[in-house]
């Protein structure tokens, strides 16, 4: 059985599978950490490509080390903003070893998610293997990018969460339905 934690960019996904993972002790796989470990060793001249190898191997090795998981009969947590092709992947996954997946889809106003991703990318804490190469802050271009996001389908349970305002989520009863799925 595995977790997965879905949604747009700055949607809040990556510090609820932090507080998830602590919360349940179960061992945590995110596409940005995995991503900032490999690109301290894909070292590309051009940006935009080094940005897409370093996305087709982050990808690759996340859904390896889910696939050892499983095998293992070991429960995990996947986040990332999956892309339909790697949603096919875990479905994929699901349908191979007959398990239980429960998804999170962080969603909400997608402008105002735009508009949180353009003020987090111009941070200097931002990773650099994570910033966009030649960045332009348009929010109604990320907003229509981000329904990429949205629109995934996870053969699995899932729970939507509005991220429009963090202040209105209530994680508690997001760990909650997570533990009740782990039993």
């Amino acid at each position: 059985m595995f977790i997965v934690i879905t949604g747009p960019s700055a949607s809040g996904k990556s510090a609820f599978a932090a507080r998830l993972a602590r919360d349940l002790g179960t061992p945590l796989f995110t596409k940005d950490n995995i991503k900032i470990a490999l690109s301290e060793h894909i070292l590309l001249d051009d940006p935009v490509k080094a940005r897409q190898v370093l996305s087709r191997a982050t990808s690759n090795v996340m859904f390896s080390v889910a696939d050892s998981m499983l095998a293992a009969g070991m429960p995990f947590i996947l986040e990332a903003n999956f892309r339909q092709y790697e949603c096919d992947r875990i479905n994929a996954m699901i349908s191979s070893y007959g398990c239980k997946c429960l998804t999170y889809l962080f969603a909400g106003d997608l402008h105002a998610l735009a508009r949180r991703f353009i003020e987090r990318e111009r941070t200097a804490e931002r990773h650099t293997s994570l910033k966009i190469p030649d960045f332009l802050p348009v929010q109604d271009v990320y907003a229509k990018q981000f329904e990429e996001f949205v629109n995934v389908t996870v053969n699995s349970d899932r729970i939507y969460v509005d991220a429009t305002n963090f202040e209105s989520i209530d994680f508690e009863n997001l760990v909650e339905s997570a533990r009740s799925f782990m039993l």
